[in-house]
């Protein structure tokens, strides 16, 4: 504290006196907050200015003396007291010493001794607040049980501990001394190298302290994230090891969710950017064609053939199913992200759904001359959401067309595999998946698009879909692939 700011009470019931006392203090450079002469305006102006000190007289005229204003402003203020007295009567002095002052100040005093006492005052004061805080926290701590206070004597490989210490173990009973040995006991073996190394340092001399997490075992069994803090002390030819250990697991606890809160916030903001990249690429891809192809028609229709506006047709039509599909994937997947999708579980055909959704896709595989082999038993009913699951079927049948070159065929199963689970399986001879992307399938990755047997464009969104919705149902879904041989595709949905 700078000593212009260094705030200051005097309290003298010679007006001479204490006048005298106000001129020193101000030439020195202190505030003078007040100047009273007697001890209940000391009192209400303790408890109004807040000084830094209070010079106050140990022998006041009136009904209220200096020791007993001391006693009223220490009871609800902690500001330190420096009494002035001329001389003083041993009674007075031991009532004087409880009031516990900062220090005694005889009369008359010179400037270079008022500054020395207030300059201590005000250290040994923030000291003492400092203690008492420090002490506070402490206490708090052992209370609720986080920390303990342990002493180790390498000579004689004891530990004395506090009731703190044995808290921390779930010891209940009064042990003050234990050897060494047994409390190492209460450590996991991954950790044991750790804490006798650093012991060692301390007790060689090659550190004076050190601090450092690692796990306890309780006497229950559960393990718990402690931070240790050792410092090494010289006594003679005797080494002693003194130290604390606090429970931090709560927040250890606290960084392992803040640590995946981030890790999944950074992959949400990895899955939007791609999206709309998805967005911003894909969707509009398909509208240039569109918009080309119709301004052709618009244009040129009278002088084309028929074979030429049915292709020109087919285009626009193939355009604007890839746009749809997109769109419905891309709302789809808005919805279970934001949690408005909900499941609603109902008992179900699964070999109804299949053959749908071949019947949707029978005018794309007949122009792509794909054979498509279904093969599904009796009785394959499932327990799950109808619409999700349409949705999967829906958009593994249409990957496997997109990337099965003309000619070739799809195998499509359904089957009970046992009393929990049936299958649906799809398993094309098309471009397969490469080796570097197979790791990403199931994300939303902008840079793992694949381009189908006709340029259609995939996005990667259908299958990120799939697994979410099948997951969503208990269910499970896998792949096997390989490059210029196709891909098998299977799918596990509980029946009940």
């Amino acid at each position: 504290m700078e000593m212009n700011k260094i705030k200051i009470l005097v309290v003298e019931d010679e007006a001479i006196i204490a006048k005298n006392i106000e001129s020193k203090l101000l030439k020195a450079g202190y505030d003078v907050v007040d100047t009273v002469y007697t001890g209940n305006d000391a009192v209400k102006s303790a408890l109004e200015k807040n000084p830094d000190i209070i010079l106050l007289d140990i022998k006041l005229k009136g009904e209220t003396g200096g020791i007993e204003a001391a006693e009223k402003i220490k009871q609800v203020k902690d500001i330190p007291v420096i009494y002035l007295t001329s001389y003083t009567d041993e009674d007075t002095f031991e009532k004087a010493k409880l009031t516990e002052p900062a220090a005694y100040l005889s009369k008359p005093f010179n400037l270079d001794e008022l500054n020395r006492i207030i300059q201590l005052t005000l250290f040994n004061h923030s000291i003492k607040k400092e203690l008492i805080e420090t002490k506070r926290r402490y206490e708090l701590a052992v209370e609720a049980g986080k920390t303990g206070v342990w002493e180790y004597i390498p000579s004689e490989r004891k530990t004395i501990v506090d009731s703190g210490f044995l808290k921390l173990f779930g010891l209940q009973y009064d042990l003050k001394t234990q050897d060494a040995n047994e409390w190492m006991s209460f450590i996991p073996m991954e950790d044991l190298e750790l804490i006798n190394s650093k012991l060692n340092e301390l007790i060689e001399g090659k550190s004076d302290n050190y601090s450092f997490e690692h796990r306890i075992k309780r006497t229950d069994g559960t393990i718990r994230w402690v931070i240790s803090k050792g410092k090494r002390i010289n006594e003679g030819n005797s080494v002693k090891i003194i130290g604390t250990l606090t429970d931090i697991t709560e927040l250890k606890e606290t960084e392992k969710k803040l640590k995946l809160y981030g890790d999944n916030l950074k992959k949400s903001n990895i899955a939007k950017d791609n999206l709309f990249s998805i967005i911003a690429h894909d969707l509009r891809n398909p509208f240039h064609t569109i918009l080309g192809a119709s301004e052709l028609l618009a244009s040129y229709s009278n002088e084309m053939n028929a074979e030429e506006i049915k292709e020109t047709a087919q285009n626009i039509y193939r355009s604007a199913s890839n746009v749809y599909n997109l769109l419905v994937n891309l709302l789809e997947w808005s919805r279970f992200q934001s949690g408005k999708l909900e499941v609603n579980k109902t008992q179900f055909n699964l070999c109804e759904i299949v053959n749908q959704v071949i019947e949707l896709y029978a005018e794309q595989s007949e122009r792509k001359k794909i054979r498509i082999h279904s093969q599904c038993e009796d009785n394959c009913n499932v327990f799950a959401d109808k619409y999700m699951i349409e949705s999967v079927v829906r958009n593994l049948i249409s990957n496997s067309i997109k990337f099965t070159p003309s000619g070739k065929s799809i195998e499509i199963v359904c089957k009970n595999l046992n009393d929990d689970f049936a299958e649906f399986s799809v398993k094309d001879y098309g471009v397969g998946i490469p080796a570097s992307i197979k790791s990403k399938l199931f994300q939303i990755d902008s840079q793992i698009s694949t381009k189908g047997t006709e340029q259609e464009k995939g996005t990667g969104l259908g299958l990120v879909l799939c697994k979410d919705f099948i997951e969503k149902n208990g269910g499970t879904i896998s792949f096997e692939s390989e490059v210029g041989k196709g891909s098998l595709f299977k799918v596990t949905i509980p029946k009940k």
